[in-house]
């Protein structure tokens, strides 16, 4: 190689190494100036796109630099003759700068005004002063109707005289009705720089530039969760029906770590539609936020990718959730086949009575024709509130997105919610991007009387405007009430245009501010990380992330996958070994409700209920992905899909098979998957509840099923090819009876003689089995017996055991831990065993539980026909004419000691 070239080559390498080194020392400039500011990468995970770095950080600075030592690159430079300041090149007349980056921003051409608009210019620095940010909101409800002019408009909703149907419509620009033109210019102005912009720099821009951005989606699965948890808040919980008065009401979902405990048990069940909705964020807060299971959601939201994702609900269980798609099976809320049928499946859901709470969050792309999104988006508009009127209750609330509310269609839907709702309010919360012209409106507490005669006018509206679209017609409708009856209630239009004025301008000031940020890539809000750490707080909501390695979790937010006997350790802390679970309790005897003490009234201390198995009944645990029945000796794993239970549940159960009678006066046996019949509960979903009394337990399971109750009887899994249609097991509560109760028990059931025996047909929750026996539960435990207060007309608890105590009044069992808990009549320890061995010994047969067996004997004929229609003992077996001869002695004793 000669000299020439050799030089060539050092000097192309020098050059190389010179660029690299500045680009290294740009990079280390460029993330030492951000230092201390810039939100951590785990809170900008809001989008799928990553932030990435360029080398664009030309020096801004107009003061000369601090003299500082060579770098190895200007060394190289130096011994090659490189004099600072001066130009490359032999005659030092190149140039003495670095190249300038391009400013060209996206497929915009050189000249254009856009691609200028949002030109990279590293002096562009944002001032903050018309910024308002803040932690608390104040929401404004506004002026309500008085009740003569509710009825006076809902008069004029008969007919169809108020539609007003024109050509459509395709400019928003010229309505200044409800907005002063020239706000409405600057902010369409404002947006139009975005047009040519590219979705990735918009999206960055917009991350480093919203003050609220980071806050994202904390433990929930997206955005949308975190905007109800907002409005929650700040409409002082109305929608999520908290109880502020409790004190207590927040322990349900501490902040602090600590354990949650459910207040709420013996409130009544909340239910809420969560319309427009997938993936379904809306329901996972809310159902969160009642916790356990206390809430009951149902959700209708187009079919297909847009659809719920319940199995990436972290934050409590989607088996609280039920998915509803309407006859057309493709959750079109336009529709108005399905909105009838929606309509339908709430009702049926809710008992006849609607939900407490409708939220709807619809929306659709309108990429390039953003400036008419609220005409693109009318009947969307239309549809959901039309939807509220229908399935919500009285009293009721609503929620809904709403985006520019300029033209007489969208004002006067408005107007009409103010007819059908005690109150409504207009707000863009915190969580909602304050670039875009998304809002909500809330409606709180809904007037059937009213409602029902706008949801009749709405359906109409909406049936025509649906013939207009299958007909191809350019007709609309444009008005939906005089836009003169609008205006002439001054207070209204001065609420309605101050509301408009106020997000227009503040939608236009964080346009330009997005505008600046997408200039110089180096702003960041410095406000976002405090923003996001005060907000969490007042919203009362746990700064925490979601969990990881897999989707499903627990209510706090905790990924578990747990065998059967580690949940039994979690909440239980009787010392048993594996196959004490199986352990049988005596058989039923009549003894059991006799006593040599002419005061005691043993069969008051117990409950029975009926038995639908052959077997004893089961002990069945949910963990974190499965269901386990112990039987036969060893817990077997059940298929999940089947077994709606959420996990961190301990029950005991029988199996029901669905029974009834033909018109042949034959019995049919249902072929469709088995009921599981709860007869006791000690866990739900986290609460433990197994210390409270029998009767609090059964009430507590109670609910729990509702809250699990599917209106329709099959579930559909997966979407499109993929999709599958499932019979799960129904769930239900048994019925529990006092011994007072036999005869009317039995008087309940149907008997069907079949070959000399007894089919005893006995109906529950909606649905007929075949009884095989009752089960017994004493509720006290074994210590205490039963007595009647004379003076007191009210039993007592006394206990040899306990004489210091005295003789104790229902108001002091709970207190002095006398109930008989889940574990005391369920499982059979050893030395539980022991214990009632020497009490059976000593004539005492305070049994924790029993069962008596139903079952036909073919040696002695004993069986369901003997047991129910013999009159007495039938060969030293109890029936129940025996029983409640009994219950009747036991009674006359008391009452003639009591005469004494």
């Amino acid at each position: 190689m000669s000299d020439k070239s050799r030089g060539d080559e050092e000097r192309k390498a020098a050059i190389a190494r010179l660029a690299k080194h500045r680009h290294e020392d740009t990079r280390e400039m460029f993330q030492e100036e951000q230092k201390g500011f810039r939100p951590s990468k785990r809170a900008l995970q809001q989008d799928d796109d990553e932030d990435e770095f360029r080398d664009d950080s030309e020096s801004t600075s107009q003061q000369p630099p601090a003299k500082r030592p060579m770098t190895v690159a200007e060394k190289l430079m130096a011994k090659m003759g490189h004099k600072e300041g001066e130009g490359l090149g032999k005659q030092a007349h190149g140039i003495t700068k670095p190249v300038a980056l391009s400013s060209q921003r996206g497929r915009t051409g050189l000249g254009n005004a856009a691609g200028k608009a949002t030109a990279r210019d590293f002096n562009e620095v944002w001032n903050d002063e018309d910024e308002v940010k803040t932690v608390e909101e104040t929401v404004r409800w506004m002026t309500d109707i008085d009740e003569s002019k509710r009825k006076e408009i809902c008069d004029q909703l008969v007919d169809d005289r108020w539609m007003v149907v024109r050509k459509e419509k395709k400019v928003i620009d010229d309505e200044i009705d409800f907005c002063s033109e020239k706000t409405l210019k600057e902010m369409i102005e404002a947006k139009n720089v975005f047009d040519m912009m590219s979705d990735k720099d918009l999206r960055e821009a917009r991350t480093r530039a919203n003050p609220y951005e980071t806050i994202g989606s904390a433990f929930f699965q997206n955005r949308a969760a975190m905007k109800t948890a907002n409005m929650d808040k700040i409409y002082d919980w109305i929608l999520s029906r908290e109880n502020t008065e409790n004190e207590k009401f927040l322990q349900k979902n501490p902040i602090d770590g600590s354990t949650a405990e459910n207040i709420d048990r013996t409130e009544e069940l909340f239910y809420f539609a969560d319309v427009c909705a997938g993936p379904g964020g809306f329901s996972e807060y809310m159902l969160w936020r009642k916790g356990f299971y206390n809430a009951k959601g149902f959700g209708f939201t187009l079919a297909g990718k847009d659809d719920f994702k319940l199995q990436k609900f972290t934050a409590s269980s989607a088996y609280f959730f039920e998915t509803f798609y309407g006859t057309k099976q493709n959750g079109d809320v336009m529709d108005p086949e399905n909105i009838d049928s929606l309509e339908d499946f709430i009702s049926r859901g809710t008992e006849g009575h609607g939900v407490h709470l409708m939220m709807a969050d619809g929306g659709f792309s309108v990429e390039g024709q953003e400036n008419i999104q609220e005409i693109l988006s009318k009947r969307l508009y239309l549809c959901q509130l039309l939807v509220s009127l229908c399935i919500v209750r009285e009293g009721g609330n609503f929620f809904c997105k709403l985006f520019d509310i300029f033209t007489p269609f969208s004002v006067g839907l408005i107007y009409l919610m103010r007819v059908c709702y005690d109150s409504v309010s207009l707000h863009k919360p915190h969580t909602s991007r304050p670039a875009n012209s998304e809002r909500y409106i809330t409606c709180k507490g809904l007037r059937k009387e009213f409602s029902d005669v706008v949801k009749d006018y709405l359906k109409r509206v909406n049936r025509k405007m649906d013939k207009f679209k299958k007909d191809k017609s350019t007709d609309d409708i444009m008005e939906l009430m005089p836009l003169d009856l609008i205006k002439s209630d001054e207070i209204f239009m001065k609420e309605i245009i101050e509301h408009n004025e106020y997000l227009a301008i503040r939608q236009t000031i964080y346009l330009r501010k997005y505008q600046s940020f997408a200039k110089n890539q180096g702003q960041f809000d410095k406000d976002q990380g405090s923003l996001r750490d005060q907000c969490l707080k007042y919203w009362q909501v746990p700064n925490r992330q979601r969990p990881k390695g897999g989707d499903r979790g627990n209510r706090n937010g905790n990924m578990e996958r747990l065998s059967p006997l580690q949940v039994y350790g979690k909440y239980c802390q009787k010392i048993c070994s594996e196959h004490e679970f199986g352990n049988v309790f005596p058989d039923f005897h009549i003894r059991m409700i006799r006593s040599p003490l002419p005061s005691n009234i043993p069969y008051e201390e117990y409950r029975f209920t009926p038995l639908a198995a052959n077997q004893r009944p089961n002990l069945l645990i949910s963990t974190g992905d499965s269901v386990f029945i112990f039987k036969n000796g060893y817990f077997e794993q059940q298929t999940r899909n089947y077994i709606r239970i959420p996990e961190n549940t301990i029950l005991l159960i029988d199996f029901a098979q669905e029974t009834a009678k033909t018109d042949q006066n034959k019995i049919k046996i249902s072929t469709e998957p088995e009921v599981i019949r709860i007869l006791d509960a000690a866990v739900l979903y986290g609460d433990n509840i197994s210390h409270f009394p029998y009767e609090t337990r059964m009430k507590c399971a109670q609910k729990f099923v509702k809250a699990l109750k599917l209106t329709n009887r099959t579930v559909r899994q997966g979407w499109g090819n993929r999709a599958q249609d499932i019979l799960p097991h129904l769930i239900t509560c048994s019925p529990t009876f006092s011994l007072r109760n036999l005869d009317s028990f039995r008087s309940g059931l149907d008997q069907h003689l079949t070959r000399g025996e007894a089919i005893v047909l006995f109906k529950s929750g909606g649905f007929s089995f075949n009884v095989r026996g009752l089960r017994f539960t004493r509720i006290i435990k074994q210590d205490w017996q039963m007595g009647w207060s004379k003076s007191n007309q009210k039993p007592y608890l006394h206990s040899p055991f306990h004489t210091q105590k005295g003789s104790l009044f229902e108001d002091k069992w709970a207190e002095n831990n006398i109930y008989s808990s889940f574990w005391d009549s369920v499982i059979l320890s050893t030395k539980d065993k022991q214990k009632l061995t020497e009490m059976m010994n000593q004539g005492k047969s305070a049994v924790p539980s029993t069962t008596w067996s139903w079952k036909a004997s073919l040696s002695d004929s004993y069986g369901p026909e003997k047991i129910l229609n013999f009159p007495e003992e039938f060969n030293e077996k109890p029936t129940v004419a025996s029983v409640l001869a009994q219950i009747e002695a036991t009674d006359a004793s008391a009452q003639r000691r009591n005469s004494h």
